[in-house]
């Protein structure tokens, strides 16, 4: 049975930041990764300063999500902007970021509140390390 997903793109506006939030629940294989990553090139038309991709509700992610995220992560960083992957990350996700190693590039939060107010204080840190993709 294919996974439900949901994703929305929004700009915070009463946030101190330029904040895009993209938000994900299901099962994101192949089929629906596609969906998913046209969503989140979407946001990066005009990128925020902080994009926060919300995978609390995302059971199960593979390979295709992971470039997509690797590809959101570049291009963030390229334009001086930070990519968010919020939690809480469910097994089958957290265990793709660590086969992958792709935890040591993406800046992962507890959640999408975390995310934000981590962004919000003073000297954000930049990734040091952008993936090749």
């Amino acid at each position: 049975m294919p996974g439900m997903t949901d994703h929305t793109y929004g700009a915070a506006g009463a946030e101190p930041l330029d904040v895009g939030t993209v938000r994900a629940r299901g099962e994101l294989d192949w089929e629906d990764s596609q969906e998913f990553v046209r969503r989140l090139t979407a946001a990066l038309d005009r990128p925020p300063r902080l994009l926060v991709v919300d995978f609390a509700e995302v059971t199960f992610a593979d390979s295709s999500v992971l470039h997509g995220l690797l590809v959101a992560h570049r291009r963030m960083a390229e334009a001086g902007g930070r990519l968010v992957l919020a939690g809480p990350l469910r097994e089958p996700v957290r265990r793709l970021l660590d086969l992958s190693s792709a935890a040591d590039h993406l800046h992962l939060a507890a959640d999408a509140d975390a995310a934000v107010r981590d962004a919000s204080g003073p000297d954000v840190p930049r990734s040091p390390r952008v993936p090749p993709v």
